[in-house]
């Protein structure tokens, strides 16, 4: 860990070993731990709401006036088959993956763990993870790294890391064509990663284009691998 994004992430954590008592989204003092020990008060828990109804049955995005599928999976021919998004990047889910992603918040693992984990039930509970690899050289821990690690130690689930990722140009003002060009060439199987599954469900943390996911599944795709389902903890909408 090193630079000014590795002492911030160390700060931060710093931070949640003095300070574990106050909930992270409104500062309120915490009362009994919650179920998952996550640092976030009930009434911000109540607040946050999940994406249930509505989801667009391509990306996961919610559905306004569209029926089906979006505007934006009308236009992609995506290399995945569905995607379940739990959370809008928006509000109080975008602050708390912003804690959780960029200032260290590891105890926020379990939260997402646990919600990850009733939405791999609806999707396909007994297929194997396979978490989308960070960039190289990514001084914070990966959140999608995290939350596979916490399915597959607290639930027991099979996560298979079968892929990794070269360097390459940030992505964040790039749109999806540019994406998939940027990314082409830059996922690969890991050496040595195991068999490929037939099915399995890829875990990352934000949905903006879908190019991540779309290059990952069809990596996978090209080694045997049929059908690749998504979840995100969030989506950009």
């Amino acid at each position: 860990m090193g630079g000014s994004g590795g002492l911030r992430a160390l700060a931060g954590l710093l931070r949640e070993a003095l300070f574990p008592g106050r909930c992270l989204l409104c500062g309120e003092w915490l009362g009994a731990p919650g179920p998952d020990d996550a640092p976030v008060c009930d009434d911000c828990r109540r607040r946050l709401a999940p994406i249930s109804r509505g989801r667009c049955e391509r990306c996961g995005t919610r559905l306004v006036s569209e029926k089906g599928t979006c505007m934006r999976c009308r236009e992609a021919a995506y290399g995945f088959e569905s995607n379940v998004a739990l959370f809008a990047h928006e509000g109080q889910a975008k602050a708390l993956l912003r804690c959780f992603k960029f200032e260290g918040r590891t105890r926020l693992t379990p939260f997402f763990a646990a919600h990850a984990a009733d939405a791999i039930r609806g999707v396909g509970a007994f297929l194997p993870i396979v978490p989308v690899p960070p960039r190289p050289r990514r001084e914070r821990p990966d959140p999608a790294e995290l939350v596979a690690r916490c399915l597959e130690r607290g639930y027991g689930m099979d996560v298979r890391r079968l892929l990794e990722r070269s360097a390459g140009t940030q992505q964040k003002s790039l749109d999806f064509t540019r994406r998939r060009e940027n990314l082409a060439g830059k996922i690969r199987l890991r050496p040595a990663a195991g068999p490929v599954p037939t099915e399995c469900i890829l875990l990352d943390d934000v949905f903006t284009t879908g190019a991540t996911m779309d290059a990952c599944a069809r990596v996978l795709k090209e080694a045997g691998c049929r059908r690749v389902y998504g979840l995100t903890l969030v989506i950009e909408e």
